[in-house]
């Protein structure tokens, strides 16, 4: 099993966790074989940026990578052959960030380029997570737990929390995760085990396509109804621009932070609910 985090460098919480997570393992109690990457971008990290200060590049947008490439292709590429393709289960862990707030979610994949096979899997480990809820992720190309999928590789792409910091219970709540799917999977003792999650988030974000400040007009994690408006942009001087209202009844599952938004951003997620 690998667990991935710091793809991003602006997110703190599964590095934290991560950490936290390899203090409290005994490995002579461990049974298989468990590889950690807490901050696998480097110079993001460094940067506090969600891209690499070196060459611009969104890492979690690029693999598998190129070993020819600038330094973050070239760091996709080390990251997929020599970690992630040896994993029979991959964890990859990420937050809102400095700019979005996620509610707590394990993700997985289904159809597309995704066998059947690899999407039960993917969809048991999510489970087992015992995360407050699942979703099921959009295919996106260059996404690291979508190209693990594609390569027949047991998936979860968990987001928990975001704002720019690691809120200490969040951090928690991904180290309470780990240590229930390893022992979902006869990793480390039973006793870790989360009651596996069953509600289901499917959808993905409005996009703003205009420029301004954006005001987030409901709470995160609430159900709000469809026709509702979730999100009011303004120009300049404060005049509204246009309203986002929700496309169908739902939960808003994570909000934008970071207020300024220039066109084709992430503006409001709010997501269908279903039990799987």
């Amino acid at each position: 099993m690998v667990f991935t985090a710091g793809i991003h460098g602006d997110e703190f919480e599964g590095p934290a966790a991560l950490w936290r997570l390899a203090e409290a393992l005994d490995p002579s109690q461990l049974r298989g074989t468990l590889l950690l990457v807490p901050i696998a971008n480097a110079s993001a990290f460094a940067a506090g940026m969600r891209t690499s200060p070196v060459d611009n590049e969104n890492l979690a947008r690029i693999f598998p990578g190129n070993a020819e490439g600038t330094l973050s292709h070239r760091l996709a590429d080390a990251l997929m052959r020599t970690v992630v393709e040896k994993a029979d289960i991959l964890i990859d862990s990420h937050s809102g960030g400095v700019r979005l707030a996620f509610v707590p979610v394990a993700g997985f994949y289904e159809g597309g380029d995704v066998s059947a096979a690899v999407t039960a899997r993917s969809l048991q480990i999510a489970k087992q997570m015992g995360i407050e809820y699942l979703w099921q992720l959009p295919p996106v190309n260059g996404v690291l737990s979508y190209e693990a999928a594609r390569r027949g590789i047991a998936v979860c792409g968990a987001e928990i929390g975001g704002r720019g910091n690691c809120l200490p219970e969040d951090a928690e709540n991904y180290l309470g995760a780990y240590l229930s799917v390893l022992a979902h999977q006869g990793m480390i003792d039973p006793a870790h085990k989360r009651a596996e999650t069953t509600a289901c988030l499917e959808g993905d974000w409005q996009t703003t396509p205009d420029a301004g400040y954006l005001e987030t007009v409901v709470s995160l994690g609430s159900r709000v109804g469809k026709g509702e408006t979730v999100a009011v942009l303004h120009d300049a001087l404060g005049q509204t621009i246009r309203e986002f209202p929700a496309g169908f009844d739902g939960r808003v599952m994570a909000v934008r932070h970071l207020n300024s938004v220039q066109s084709g951003d992430l503006a409001i997620c709010v997501v269908k609910e279903t039990i799987r």
